[in-house]
């Protein structure tokens, strides 16, 4: 009787301990099915605009000569041509002017948006009209890493102005001069795209 209870009870064990071990294969392979994926993210981009230098020009003119000329915002080994000069002379009389064709490009990593292009003048402006850059602050323009932005603007005596002559245009006899400077933002728009999902199965 003592026999019968210990191969009972060893008989139990064994069963104990074959259920303690489906248990845990069956655990493991509830956690084997698990799939963790680990990665890096790198976040490092530039941000830059620029004049191009060779694709801005005088397209047209009128009773007057003019230049346009790139300039260096930094003088040191950061060299950015985010500045463009023009440079309009003779203006002999109301009416006079003078189309300019200038490209921005963007140099950097990131797409911008063009906000703005301001004109800053040197001389005595206050008959000068400059038409064409409204553009920016009316239509945003984004421009893509490597991609460019083409535009045309006009700089005259005001037709309907009187007050200037040709030897007051400008500090320098009868050359105005003004400089563009850009203003840009970085383009935020978000990214779209719709979740998925396709399963394929043997026939």
């Amino acid at each position: 009787m003592a026999n019968t209870k210990k191969e009972s009870r060893k008989k139990f064990v064994i069963l104990l301990l074959v259920i303690l071990l489906l248990a845990l294969a069956v655990g493991y392979a509830a956690f084997s099915d698990t799939l963790t994926i680990s990665g890096t993210a790198n976040v490092n981009g530039s941000f830059d605009l620029q004049f191009v230098s060779a694709n801005c020009s005088v397209v047209t003119y009128q009773g007057c000569t003019a230049s346009v000329s790139v300039s260096n915002e930094d003088s040191g080994t950061n060299v950015t041509n985010d500045k463009l000069v023009v440079s309009v002379a003779d203006l002999a009389y109301p009416g006079a002017g003078a189309e300019i064709h200038a490209q921005i490009k963007n140099v950097g990593s990131i797409p911008a948006k063009i906000t703005n292009v301001t004109a800053t003048p040197t001389g005595n402006g206050s008959a000068i009209v400059i038409s064409g850059l409204e553009i920016f602050s009316t239509s945003h323009q984004v421009v893509n890493p490597n991609g460019t932005c083409d535009f045309d603007f006009t700089v005259m005596w005001d037709p309907a102005s009187t007050g200037i002559n040709n030897t007051v245009a400008g500090e320098n006899g009868n050359n105005y001069e003004f400089t563009l400077t850009i203003t840009y933002e970085q383009e935020t728009t978000n990214l779209n795209v719709t979740p998925g999902h396709n399963d394929v199965n043997p026939s």
